[in-house]
């Protein structure tokens, strides 16, 4: 048995904390790594970022040097670093609502983001949990609870895709497949691959329609 790999930070994680959120989740190719996070919210980002399709990996803790207002160094970890599928890098600073409205906090990350060169990042941004869209994060967690393989299912998931030719409802997919439940499941990890995408931002279930994906 091969244990995933924990990923490497500049700066460890406090977990076990009694009145704090903090935590660990697998992820990445054959579930190869694991990730700290130190927040819900932060749990919750780093699921909805991975499955985006035009997101091919993601970076936490990352260490960035800045200088402060009275000239003194400063150190910042952003909490993700996204690496898109154009090449570009998206700095990924989670925050509470609460603590995002804070004049002070919003001046500090303002600061900190202007400060920021192409070398780094191309782009900084602020996520809270207000800016996690209900419907992408009920299909991020879908996906990264039925991401194991089932080699049978998922070859006859793949045979029943292959004959698509336009959209098609989950539920007919399933019923070609013939495996019932892990049919179903199958269906799930092909949105995950990007191998199938929804037809409409709706949830995945039986009666959402899918079609094949083309590579853009």
């Amino acid at each position: 048995m091969t244990f995933p790999v924990r990923r490497k930070t500049d700066r460890k994680v406090a977990k076990g904390r009694r009145n704090h959120f903090t935590g660990q989740f697998t992820f990445g190719p054959d579930e190869g790594e694991t990730m700290d996070v130190e927040s819900n919210t932060e749990l919750r980002v780093a699921l909805v970022t991975l499955a985006r399709p035009d997101v091919v990996g993601l970076e936490n803790q990352v260490p960035f040097a800045w200088v402060k207002p009275d000239g003194e160094p400063g150190n910042h970890h952003f909490d993700f670093v996204a690496l898109m599928a154009d090449g570009s890098r998206k700095a990924i600073m989670v925050k509470s609502e609460y603590r995002r409205l804070h004049p002070e906090v919003q001046l500090e990350l303002a600061r900190i983001a202007a400060q920021v060169t192409p070398d780094f990042a191309d782009e900084v941004v602020v996520m809270t949990e207000r800016d996690i869209d209900p419907v992408e994060y009920f299909n991020a967690e879908i996906m990264h609870e039925m991401r194991h393989a089932d080699f049978e299912a998922d070859a006859a998931a793949r045979a029943a895709m292959a004959k698509m030719v336009a959209t098609a409802q989950i539920q007919d997919l399933v019923d070609a497949i013939g495996l019932g439940a892990r049919g179903f499941r199958a269906i799930v990890r092909l949105i995950r691959s990007h191998e199938l995408e929804l037809v409409k931002k709706v949830r995945i279930a039986h009666e959402a329609y899918v079609r094949r994906r083309i590579s853009k």
